[in-house]
């Protein structure tokens, strides 16, 4: 089930590492330029991978397209890149590499983020498509009843007879 509470306002997501942004709602328009940044990544790179293979030219500073692996990893590493960079309007606790003062909110220190600190990137994903709502939504929808069962589908059972007999009470033996 969800709620139709869609953010409208740009909010603040703590990534850990006592990094925090602020960014926009998370809406379609969005998600899907980011998406489109991710494909036009992935067609540049493997144009750039199937004409260097073509005319013999080395592919070693290449990633690896061919593998399937490696092609899910890059998807993955371009889509946070490209919600980031769609979404990423400030941030707290970024410095640039030399002294103590505050990186500018660019696509290319967006990039150097996403790419240079795995666990921001993943906290980013996460928390930015709502992945973490949904699972805690999930635990909500399965966790226990009152009665103490994780069961909470309605109880279609009839009531037994006042007489009814109960069940034996003694084990069976053992199929063969």
């Amino acid at each position: 089930m969800l709620k139709l509470n869609i953010q409208t306002e740009a909010y603040w997501l703590d990534l850990g590492l006592g990094v925090k942004v602020k960014v926009r709602p998370c809406t379609s328009p969005i998600f899907y330029a980011a998406r489109a940044f991710m494909n036009k990544r992935l067609t540049e790179l493997g144009a750039e991978y199937r004409k260097r293979k073509e005319i013999g030219a080395s592919v070693e500073d290449l990633p690896d397209v061919e593998n399937p692996e490696i092609r899910e990893a890059l998807a993955e590493e371009y889509l946070a890149r490209g919600l980031a960079r769609a979404a990423i309007v400030d941030w707290e606790g970024i410095l640039e590499s030399t002294g103590d003062d505050k990186a500018p909110v660019t696509p290319e220190k967006i990039d150097e983020l996403m790419t240079g600190f795995w666990s921001i990137a993943t906290s980013f994903s996460q928390q930015y498509t709502g992945v973490r709502e949904l699972i805690e939504a999930e635990k909500k929808d399965s966790s226990a009843a009152p009665s103490g069962t994780s069961e909470t589908a309605q109880d279609i059972a009839g009531t037994a007879p006042k007489h009814a007999k109960t069940a034996r009470s003694k084990s069976t033996p053992p199929k063969a």
